[in-house]
Formats: C-alpha cells, sequence, structure tokens
C-alpha cells in the first residue's frame, strides 16, 4: 500500500488537486478536521478549534488514525494527514495527541506539500486571517521535518499541471 500525503496552508489548492485526483480514478481520503468541523458546527458541540483546540486536535488525531487503518488501498492520497495535527497544536500550544507521536513517523511514501497561491480565500471551515494562514503553512512544513519527512514542494502551476507534478512522482 502506498500513502502519498497533500498537504500545505489553508487556501494553497489542496482540495482542488484533491478533487482533480479523484476525478483521475485515484482513492483520496479526506480531511478528518474538515469533516468534524462541519459535523460539530451544526451540533454546537465544543470540539471545535476556535471553542477547544485540545479536543478538537485529539478528535481529529482519532478520526484521521482510523480512516488510514480502515481504507487499505493500494495506491491512495490523503488530504492531510497525522502531521498537520502537530502543526495546529504547536500553534495553539495545546497538547500534542499521543495517538500522533506514536504514530507519525514512518507512516507515508510521500510528502507533497503545496506553495502558497497568491490569493488568500476563506470559507466556512476556513476563517483564519492571512498571516496566521502564513503561520499555520510554514508550522506545517516544520512539522513534516520533525518526524522525518522530506515533502516535495509543489510549485504553483494551474491545478492540472500540479496533479501531472504530484502523478509523475509517485512511480
Amino acid at each position: 500500500m502506498k500513502s502519498y500525503v497533500i498537504t500545505g496552508g489553508p487556501s494553497v489548492g489542496k482540495t482542488t488537486v484533491i478533487q482533480l485526483l479523484r476525478e483521475k480514478g485515484y482513492t483520496v481520503l479526506p480531511e478528518a478536521a474538515r469533516m468534524i468541523i462541519e459535523e460539530e458546527s451544526t451540533k454546537g458541540s465544543e470540539v471545535l478549534p476556535w471553542k477547544n483546540l485540545a479536543r478538537f486536535q485529539a478528535e481529529v488525531a482519532r478520526r484521521q488514525f482510523r480512516q488510514e487503518e480502515t481504507n487499505q488501498f493500494e495506491t491512495r492520497f490523503l488530504d492531510r494527514s497525522l502531521i498537520d495535527g502537530y502543526a495546529y497544536c504547536m500553534l495553539g500550544k495545546v497538547q500534542v495527541p499521543e495517538l500522533l507521536l506514536q504514530n507519525g513517523k514512518h507512516r507515508y511514501d510521500k510528502i507533497f506539500f503545496l506553495e502558497k497561491l497568491e490569493v488568500y480565500v476563506t470559507d466556512g471551515a476556513r476563517i483564519e486571517g492571512e498571516q496566521l494562514a502564513l503561520a499555520i503553512h510554514e508550522e506545517i512544513r516544520k512539522a513534516y521535518l520533525f518526524f522525518g519527512y522530506e515533502p516535495v514542494i509543489v510549485p504553483v502551476l494551474s491545478p492540472e499541471k500540479r496533479v501531472e507534478f504530484i502523478v509523475e512522482r509517485i512511480f
């Protein structure tokens, strides 16, 4: 089984790249954090990053780990991974979930780190300002290095060219 992570800070084009990979027939695992935000927001829950970051990151780690362990495909792309949660914990100065610390190393075959786009856009789940988004972007890069990965930097190209760039480097 090969696991490839698509990552980077908010508004770097991950969703578009992931969607194009899915359209090309690749198996894609969705971003656990976004799913939790959507689910918990409708419930009025406290398990949200702006209400209780520690509880939120613990739930993200549990959900991400379960999703990765359950969906065993020959080749799969992940929209973020366990490691991204480490970056958010570092920025928010909250305890890193033990599950993440125990399972972060030697887990993924390749990390594709998308360079920041020129335009920053917010949405219902992405509410950070541009300065915080830049800090998140850099902290995510450092998190992967901390866990021993050497991310492949994906330059700013058209979404289709980014997908070509990635696919050429998975074999």
